[in-house]
């Protein structure tokens, strides 16, 4: 069966707002905005370079001619006024564009669908996806798992070099659309993410994640190769057509051995069908997958969590932004959800998104809502999720960062675990343990869970970040450092991969590579980055700005920040000992200390020193850490 490959498109999403980049139009929840095409043009350039500081020479050499340096200034401003009133923005508290003093415009907020430059698009073929795509790094992680299959195998299609012989495997490609309509592209991408949901409860089936699958959307490769790639026994692959009213699925189940065709369909459903439909496809492929899983049946499927359309498509949005831990990205995720939920109520899924983002809000250093009420609503989310449906596992996640907010790391570890039984299939929460195992010192499993995590998602970024930070907490620096070359393209950097790539050139005492590492992180990287560069500063010698960082660290607190572990690590760099056990011992009066991620860094081995003195022993039980 030829399934046909989606054109390729440039529609961008942020927010409620979409921009149609080919047909020069801004919309607001599918209302057309009235923009005017200098700020339209200045938009574009912003969202093409986003998370980048695009300065006002470069807009100017892209948008005005050549001899207009007089009026320039005054356009460009201008431009920017229409721009940031079409969007609803300011320059005080800017949700979309931030001002750089004197250099340019940033776009800050989370977008879907990121559009590289004409001349990058030339030099790497990205992954077209209406997810969150990592600019650059998923490109590299594709050609790295492709070679390390490659050699494995010999270069030969269908080799399944790594796919057990006895473990039957499958990939779930993105569905194909025909034309370019912005909904049939996001209703594709829906059901490719709910049939690799629904297949991963088959238990003995392993299931690529979706990060991995969407690698190759639209990318001319052979299916062989792309199993090769995955290391999979089948690939799941089709299209999708909307006409009016009805929905037209095709569908192909295929052998990665020969490349034949095991199994194919075609849906003719109505849209009001669509969740039935997605029943049919995935029990057909669990019909055919056991029969070679010694006659394997009555496998539950239904995983159905709404009815609305409309807020699993909102859903599905927000889902894109928890792997993206950029303030406004986690911001964004809470607008998401809270709007599933305003259309569907009971929708348990979407409570527990809620109450993960708020968590993720936490950990930002900058939450914007006092502790105490962010406390609440992750609880209130959490708890409505699970009362909604106590088989989600989603739910048992959520009530995991509920209580690692508490520091009950113990009863975390049992939520995480209930929610790798109901589902095993969750690349996620094998990272969630792996970062509970090395905050409660147990760094030899923290690298099992790590990797478990890359096996389900091997081109996921935040899997191979947390590998390579659990590998520098076992002391393995040298092989972190390896795996964190994969991510070097990534934009926006992944936080977690920012600090490794720092301690691990700082244990390694290469002091220009940690402090490069981490400036250039703390631009994107938030309050905790800065963090761990004053550090870093400290033991290189350069004290002066370490303690500038310091200085505004200790205002922050005492403006009710929650940055006392922050301060007593920077006191750590600059080797004030007394000073850390002093701010130590506040951080472990603050009842809100759990939404600090600096507390799983100082279980690593560039903090040993600090482990071995023996005021670590008395404050390390209330910190629900252990000495190693």
């Amino acid at each position: 069966m030829e399934v046909p490959q989606r054109s390729a498109r440039r529609v961008i999403r942020f927010g409620v707002f979409e921009v149609d980049l080919h047909a020069g139009e801004l919309r607001k929840q599918g209302i057309k905005i009235k923009l005017q095409q200098q700020p339209f043009r200045v938009l574009a350039l912003l969202l093409e370079q986003a998370g980048e500081v695009v300065t006002r020479e470069d807009l100017r050499q892209a948008i005005w001619p050549a001899g207009t340096f007089v009026e320039f200034d005054l356009g460009l401003d201008a431009a920017i006024h229409k721009l940031r009133s079409a969007l609803g923005d300011s320059a005080e508290n800017p949700r979309f564009v931030e001002t750089s003093p004197r250099r340019g415009y940033r776009f800050i907020a989370a977008v879907d669908g990121v559009v590289a430059s004409d001349a990058a698009r030339r030099a790497v073929p990205m992954p077209k996806r209406r997810r969150l795509v990592w600019a650059g790094g998923l490109a590299v992680l594709v050609v790295a798992a492709a070679l390390g299959a490659l050699r494995l195998g010999r270069g030969r299609p269908g080799s399944r070099a790594m796919a057990s012989a006895t473990e039957p495997s499958i990939a779930v490609l993105p569905l194909a659309t025909h034309g370019t309509d912005a909904s049939d592209a996001a209703l594709a991408d829906g059901m490719t993410e709910e049939l690799i949901a629904m297949l991963g409860k088959l238990g003995r089936l392993r299931v690529i994640a979706s990060t991995s699958s969407f690698a190759f959307k639209g990318r001319a490769i052979d299916v062989r190769r792309i199993a090769d790639s995955l290391r999979v026994s089948h690939i799941l692959e089709g299209s999708l057509q909307k006409i009016g009213s009805r929905l037209r699925l095709q569908v192909r189940l295929v052998e990665a051995r020969d490349g034949s065709t095991r199994w194919s369909e075609v849906y003719d459903r109505e849209m009001q069908d669509l969740f039935a439909t997605e029943d049919d496809i995935a029990s057909a492929v669990a019909r055919e997958l056991a029969v070679r899983l010694a006659g394997r049946t009555g496998t539950t499927l239904l995983r159905h969590r709404t009815r609305s359309i409309a807020a699993y498509e909102l859903y599905l949005r927000g889902s894109d932004l928890t792997l993206l831990r950029t303030d406004s990205g986690v911001r964004a995720g809470v607008e998401y959800f809270s709007r599933a939920i305003a259309i569907d109520s009971m929708y348990a899924a979407a409570y527990a998104g809620l109450a993960h983002m708020y968590g993720v809000l936490g950990f930002t250093g900058d939450p914007g809502l006092p502790l105490r009420e962010l406390y609440a609503r992750v609880e209130g989310a959490a708890r409505k999720a699970v009362a909604l449906d106590d088989s989600l596992p989603e739910a048992h996640v959520a009530l995991a960062f509920q209580d690692e907010l508490l520091s009950d790391l113990a009863s975390a570890e049992t939520e995480l675990t209930r929610a790798l039984a109901l589902d095993p299939a969750q690349p996620r929460v094998h990272e969630y343990l792996a970062r509970l195992f090395m905050m409660m010192g147990r760094p030899a499993d923290a690298l099992a869970e790590a990797r478990h995590g890359l096996e389900a998602d091997p081109l996921s970024p935040t899997a191979n970040a947390e590998l390579a930070r659990a590998l520098y907490n076992n002391g393995r620096c040298d092989e972190a450092l390896v795996q964190l070359q994969s991510l070097a393209g990534v934009r926006p950097p992944v936080r977690r991969a920012v600090y490794t790539t720092g301690l691990c050139f700082a244990e390694k005492r290469r002091w220009p590579e940690a402090i490069a590492a981490l400036r250039q992180g703390a631009v994107t990287g938030g309050l905790h980055t800065r963090t761990l560069l004053g550090f870093v500063l400290a033991r290189s010698g350069q004290r002066d700005e370490a303690r500038q960082i310091l200085a505004d660290l200790r205002a922050r607190q005492q403006r009710g920040g929650n940055v006392a572990l922050d301060v007593a690590i920077v006191y750590a760099g600059l080797g004030d000992s007394d000073r850390v056990f002093t701010w130590l011992s506040r951080a472990v009066d603050d009842t809100w200390l759990g939404v600090n991620p600096l507390r799983i860094e100082i279980m690593g081995p560039t903090f040993q020193e600090l482990r071995r003195d023996p005021r670590f022993e008395r404050v390390s039980q209330r910190l629900r850490l252990q000495r190693r």
